[in-house]
């Protein structure tokens, strides 16, 4: 199996993105929920929430690499 497949069975694996789900809804509610004050604390999560969204990303670019090879043309 190479990374193109790895990457699409964590995309496509319903326990990996369920805890994605609950970790993202954890950091949008610690967002929300935050006090007036508690500005650090918002921007903490904000950025944890920014990492994990970027981490999904990287896998789709991985898993979606795979059809881009498919589609390129071969010219030798």
């Amino acid at each position: 199996m190479n990374e193109a497949e790895r990457a699409q069975a964590y995309l496509q694996d319903e326990f990996f993105l369920d805890v994605v789900e609950k970790q993202r809804q954890l950091y949008i509610s610690n967002i929300v929920n935050s006090t007036q004050e508690d500005v650090e604390g918002r921007e903490v999560n904000y950025i944890k929430l920014r990492v994990l969204d970027e981490f999904i990303a990287s896998l789709q670019s991985i898993s979606d690499n795979k059809l881009v090879e498919k589609k390129r043309w071969r010219v030798f």
